[in-house]
């Protein structure tokens, strides 16, 4: 019964040391990644920081997502 509890008490430790580097969406186009602008700049809501950035960027957004007859 102990040795249940302390590997019960390593499981905890290990999960809550290892959920500092879970990567989380960032909201700030600055910090995205080029596919993901590119995404949300084809399929998302119209957001005028997405499109900015992209611009900004030059990314070529129908060749990254392989679309064809894109409007951007």
């Amino acid at each position: 019964m102990r040795s249940l509890f302390i590997m019960l008490v390593a499981v905890c430790a290990l999960a809550a040391c290892s959920a500092e580097t879970i990567k989380r969406p960032s909201g700030s186009a600055s910090t995205m990644s080029g596919d993901t602008l590119c995404y949300r700049y084809a399929y998302a809501k119209s957001d005028p920081e997405i499109k900015a950035e992209v611009k900004a960027r030059r990314l070529d957004c129908a060749a990254m997502l392989g679309l064809e007859n894109a409007e951007y």
